[in-house]
């Protein structure tokens, strides 16, 4: 199990703490708390590999301030080199350009089957 974290950071309108990334069995498990939620919309979770870009994998609406958030990435399965960067995106309901957190990575294996898998049901998606 590797584990990554942030401890506190403020961006302008969100301050979050304890943002934390675990590689657990076939997933990915991504948490953080917020104690100032000022104007936020919801938190948009992107993912690359090492020499890509970031792309949305999910997102979550606000839910105010001093609040805990977790996020199961369920697709982390579909290279073979295991490392992954993450950040968070935080979109705000005023139009204000969006914000971002700092970037972990992790170190997620898992096995050929797993992968093979997830990329045959990706074909017919």
């Amino acid at each position: 199990m590797f584990v990554f974290s942030v401890f506190s950071i403020l961006y302008a309108g969100a301050f979050y703490t304890d943002f934390t990334i675990v590689s657990q069995s076939d997933n990915v498990v991504l948490s953080w708390h917020t104690t100032v939620e000022d104007n936020l919309r919801e938190i948009s979770i992107e993912r690359r590999t090492v020499n890509g870009v970031f792309t949305e994998i999910g997102k979550l609406p606000a839910k105010g301030d001093n609040s805990s958030y977790t996020f199961v990435d369920e697709n982390a399965f579909k290279i073979d080199d295991g490392v992954y960067m993450y950040r968070l995106k935080f979109v705000y309901s005023d139009g204000k350009q969006p914000t971002y957190s700092a970037e972990l990575s992790v170190t997620h294996l898992t096995s050929v089957g797993k992968r093979t898998w997830g990329s045959i049901k990706a074909l017919f998606r």
